[in-house]
C-alpha cells in the first residue's frame, strides 16, 4: 500500500511532538510530585509554627492575669523590681494542648510598666514563637476622673491629661484636652451611643466602652503614710493631727494656710475646706469626705513642670494652643505647624518644662483624692494643681474661679489602688530561644 505524497515526514514530526511530550512529562510529573510533597510539609510546618504562635499568645494572657491578680504582686515588680516565682524563666507551663510554654516578667521599660516575653513550643515539632508585651497601670494620661461626673464650666482649664467621667461629663464645649465619657458629653448631639467627634475620634468619646472602673484607692496605705509623715506646722487654724505632729487629720478641717514639702501623704478623714492665702502641699493630698474653698485662689506654692513626652495628644482639636504654650521644639513646629493624629510616632523633648505666668499659686503638687465633691466658690482667683485628681463624686468649680490640672504623668502612675488596671501598650512578635534547663 502505497501512501500519500509527504504523509512521512508528517508521522516523523508527530512523533517528535510525542517524543518530545513525553520528555517534559518525564520532567514535571517529579516536580509535580515534589512541590506536593513540598507542600504538605510546608502545611505541616505552618500548622505547626501558628501552634507555638498560640501557645505564646497563652502565655501573654497568664502573664497578664498574674499582674492583675494582686495589688502586692504588681507595686513589687514596679517598684522594687521583686521578680515573680514562675515568671523568672523557671517554669515550663503545660496547661494547654499540643505543646507548652514559658514566660518571663520584668519591670520597664518605664515607670509603672510591666514587660511580659512569652515563649511557646509546638511538641512534636520543637517549633518556637515568641511574643512581647507591655502592660501600663493607667488606661489613658487622665488628669481628673470622677466617678459621678464632671463639669469643667467657668475659669476651669486641665492641661496635658485627659477628663475622665463615670456619669455625664459637661466638658463647656471645650476643644481640649481629651474628653472619655462611660455616658452622655455635653458636646454629643447623636442619641445612639457610643459616639466621638469625627472624623478621626481624637478630642472626646461618649458613652465610651472603655473607662475603667473604679480603681478603688487604697486609702489604708495613704493613711499608714500620712501618720507617718511629719507635719510639723500645724494648719491654721490650730486643729491638730492625730498623732499630733503627723499628717494625719481624722475631724473636720477648715484651713487657711498650711505649708507641707516633705512629699508624702497628707490626709484628711473628713471634710475639707481651704480659705486664703491657702495651701502649698507637695505631696499627696487626701480627703475622704467632701474639699471645697470659701476663694478662688486656695493655692501658694511654685514650682517648674516638666511638659509629659506625650501631652501633645491631648490638643487635636486646639493645636495652636500647645504650639503657643506649650512646645519648645522650633524644628518640629516649623514641620509640623498642624495637628500630626494620634497615631504619630513623635515625642516631645523630655527636658521640657513650663511655668505659668503667675506662679507662686499651686496647692497641691502630688495626687489628689477626694472621696466626696469637690467644689470652690466665693470669689474670684487662680489655683494650680500640678497631679492628677480622683474624685468619687461630682467636680463643680465656679466660674468666677481659676482653676487649672497640670497633668503630672509620675504622680498618677504611682497611684496606689486596690484594683490593677492595666492596659496594653505594646506587642510585638519577637525571635527567641527556648529557655536552656526547661
Amino acid at each position: 500500500m502505497r501512501y500519500p505524497k509527504g504523509a512521512d515526514k508528517r508521522r516523523g514530526a508527530i512523533l517528535v511532538v510525542v517524543i518530545l511530550l513525553l520528555a517534559i512529562m518525564s520532567v514535571l510529573v517529579p516536580l509535580m510530585v515534589v512541590f506536593t510533597q513540598r507542600e504538605a510539609k510546608w502545611t505541616v510546618k505552618g500548622d505547626q509554627n501558628m501552634t507555638a504562635f498560640h501557645l505564646a499568645e497563652a502565655g501573654i494572657e497568664k502573664g497578664f492575669r498574674v499582674l492583675t491578680a494582686s495589688t502586692n504582686t504588681w507595686y513589687n515588680l514596679v517598684e522594687d523590681g521583686t521578680g515573680i516565682t514562675d515568671f523568672k524563666w523557671d517554669h515550663r507551663f503545660e496547661d494547654v494542648v499540643a505543646g507548652y510554654y514559658a514566660v518571663g516578667i520584668s519591670s520597664g521599660p518605664e515607670a509603672y510598666q510591666a514587660t511580659v516575653v512569652s515563649i511557646g513550643r509546638e511538641a512534636g515539632s520543637n517549633e518556637v514563637r515568641a511574643i512581647k508585651a507591655i502592660f501600663a497601670q493607667n488606661h489613658t494620661d487622665t488628669a481628673i476622673q470622677s466617678m459621678a461626673g464632671i463639669t469643667v464650666g467657668g475659669g476651669v482649664d486641665v492641661e496635658w491629661g485627659a477628663v475622665v467621667g463615670n456619669a455625664y461629663t459637661n466638658s463647656g464645649g471645650r476643644t481640649s484636652p481629651q474628653f472619655h465619657s462611660s455616658a452622655g458629653l455635653d458636646v454629643d448631639n447623636n442619641a445612639a451611643p457610643e459616639n466621638c467627634d469625627q472624623p478621626d475620634c481624637c478630642q472626646w468619646h461618649a458613652f465610651s466602652q472603655d473607662i475603667p472602673p473604679d480603681p478603688k484607692i487604697d486609702l489604708g496605705f495613704y493613711r499608714s503614710s500620712a501618720a507617718a509623715s511629719t507635719c510639723d506646722t500645724p494648719p491654721a487654724p490650730n486643729l491638730p493631727a492625730s498623732p499630733v505632729g503627723s499628717c494625719y487629720f481624722n475631724t473636720v478641717q477648715a484651713w487657711s494656710s498650711f505649708d507641707y514639702s516633705e512629699g508624702g501623704t497628707v490626709m484628711v478623714e473628713n471634710n475639707l475646706t481651704i480659705g486664703s492665702p491657702g495651701v502649698d502641699i507637695k505631696g499627696n493630698l487626701i480627703v475622704t469626705g467632701n474639699m471645697s474653698s470659701n476663694t478662688g485662689g486656695f493655692g501658694k506654692g511654685s514650682v517648674t513642670m516638666k511638659v509629659p513626652e506625650n501631652a501633645w495628644k491631648q490638643y487635636c482639636n486646639n493645636w495652636a494652643h500647645y504650639l503657643s504654650e506649650f512646645s519648645s521644639d522650633a524644628a518640629w513646629d516649623a514641620a509640623h505647624p498642624a495637628f500630626p493624629g494620634l497615631n504619630f510616632g513623635y515625642t516631645s523633648p523630655s527636658n521640657m518644662t513650663y511655668g505659668p505666668t503667675p506662679n507662686g499659686k499651686f496647692a497641691v503638687q502630688g495626687f489628689v483624692y477626694i472621696g466626696g465633691t469637690f467644689s470652690t466658690g466665693g470669689g474670684a482667683g487662680n489655683t494650680y494643681i500640678y497631679g492628677n485628681m480622683f474624685c468619687k463624686g461630682s467636680v463643680n468649680i465656679d466660674a468666677s474661679s481659676g482653676v487649672t490640672v497640670f497633668y503630672n504623668k509620675e504622680s498618677a502612675q504611682s497611684m496606689r489602688s486596690l484594683r490593677v488596671v492595666l492596659t496594653r501598650v505594646h506587642w510585638q512578635d519577637m525571635i527567641r530561644e527556648w529557655p536552656s534547663g526547661l
